[in-house]
């Protein structure tokens, strides 16, 4: 029940293009990395992480696996 009442909150947020932790502007996050041509990893400045959809101009909140696939990335870079 408690999903069905913060979703619709989260959702305005992000279509504000505003971290549902902070309210911080998402435009301003610190890019991680690509996890696809069209598809970018940031992180907010509370750590929350969004992918952001360049054809759809939308951020959506970042799944584990989404997570872990750039910071392997990351971790392979920096070898």
């Amino acid at each position: 029940m408690f999903k069905k009442i913060i979703k619709p909150f989260q959702d305005v947020l992000l279509e504000r293009k505003l971290c549902v932790g902070c309210t911080g502007d998402l435009n301003n996050c610190k890019k991680l990395g690509n996890l696809s041509e069209r598809r970018m990893l940031v992180q907010c400045k509370c750590r929350r992480r969004y992918v952001f959809d360049k054809e759809m101009n939308k951020y959506q909140r970042a799944t584990f696996s989404e997570e872990q696939q750039v910071l392997k990335q990351i971790a392979k870079d920096r070898e």
